[in-house]
């Protein structure tokens, strides 16, 4: 995970720079603390459900037509973050990195029901939400010492959470004679989807090179790259073990979701620079 936040910040400020021409480029940017908030909706196929409760109706009812809600979840998160912006002539290039201590679960999700009902805790622990945005923008009046930043591109996301899973349900992992296999559990969860944003920030200079600005990033995320759960925990004997929930063969869920879209929301208050 730390090998995947240095790639995306040595490509988010490396990549436009081998793409311009430094006798004509003008270079700015931003460093500072901010908010986050992160929601993904997750919409699950139902094909097995429906099939089973089609037959069920038939065999109760007779032949009939079956239409049924798919099961939707919501994951909210609120983060403090870290950012950084850098943009070099019409380029740029936005990257925050939040870290979340909650997760706010809404709706239903058929992987996590069970946990839900045996009251999971939704304490996060060493959870990181990684966005960044690279694109085109403009600089509004940027001869006066307060002007207009706005920008649209490219989106990547990647979040990982990891919480620790309640006593009661590690213990109803058990053998088939009905041993307790298991002394303890944490779940992580590992996305990664693509998507399109903007970007705009007013700042205001009150030095030739330093100044302040307020920075906005909104990306919608609709094209998912890797959805991944497994669990890591403690054999009773006391060896480590990871598992991973696999489908189609896959140690990936996609296959389980019809469809699933994130927004990420970035704001912060910067120090503000140009070159």
């Amino acid at each position: 995970m730390k090998k995947f936040i240095f790639i995306v910040l040595v490509l988010g400020c490396i990549l436009p720079l081998s793409a311009l021409d430094f006798d004509f480029m003008d270079i700015s940017g931003d460093v500072g603390l901010g908010y986050m908030n992160h929601n993904m909706v997750t919409v699950y196929n139902t094909d097995s459900l429906k099939a089973n409760l089609a037959q069920g109706l038939g065999d109760a009812l007779g032949q009939g037509n079956l239409t049924m809600d798919a099961p939707k979840s919501v994951d909210s998160y609120n983060a403090l973050a870290l950012g950084l912006k850098l943009k070099i002539s019409y380029v740029y290039a936005n990257i925050s990195i939040g870290f979340p201590f909650t997760q706010i679960p809404t709706g239903d999700d058929p992987l996590g029901q069970k946990l839900k009902d045996m009251g999971a805790t939704n304490k996060l622990n060493n959870s990181v939400i990684v966005d960044g945005q690279i694109g085109l923008g403009i600089n509004i009046l940027k001869s006066l010492p307060v002007n207009l930043f706005v920008g649209g591109g490219l989106g990547i996301n990647y979040i990982q959470t990891k919480r620790k899973l309640p006593d009661e349900y590690v213990k109803t992992i058990k053998d088939k004679d009905g041993n307790i296999v298991a002394r303890e559990l944490n779940e992580t969860r590992s996305i990664a989807m693509a998507g399109l944003g903007i970007n705009a920030a007013l700042n205001y200079y009150f030095t030739k090179n330093i100044g302040i600005s307020f920075d906005i990033k909104d990306t919608v995320y609709f094209i998912p790259m890797s959805n991944q759960r497994y669990y890591k925990g403690k054999a009773i004997n006391g060896s480590g073990f990871t598992y991973t929930i696999t489908s189609d063969g896959k140690q990936d869920i996609n296959s389980l979701i019809n469809y699933s879209w994130a927004n990420n929301l970035a704001l912060r208050l910067a120090v503000a620079f140009k070159l």
